[in-house]
């Protein structure tokens, strides 16, 4: 199972079942993303995190399928997200 878990700066834990990004995303002061058992986690208190996916969808069916999920954060005038490809559990790190 796949999903992004963060830390509040009141320190509260929340994840993405339980959480949308939208309401929480100027909150959070420490983000991991969970890969099936594996936990990758970011820099504490980075400026600011992103997070997201990338889907496609069959129009005739309306069936959705993620293709990957990113997250990372933001140093300085710096971006840095890394990549999961759903597929294959291959992980990328690009600039952004």
């Amino acid at each position: 199972m796949k999903f992004w878990r963060a830390q509040l700066k009141n320190g509260q834990w929340v994840n993405e079942n339980e959480q949308k990004w939208d309401d929480i995303k100027n909150e959070v002061s420490y983000l991991e993303l969970h890969n099936n058992g594996q936990c990758i986690s970011l820099p504490k208190n980075a400026d600011s995190y992103i997070q997201g996916k990338t889907a496609s969808a069959n129009m005739a069916t309306g069936e959705i399928c993620i293709e990957s999920r990113f997250f990372g954060w933001v140093m300085r005038n710096n971006v840095v997200k890394i990549r999961i490809c759903e597929l294959t559990n291959n992980i990328t790190i690009e600039p952004l």
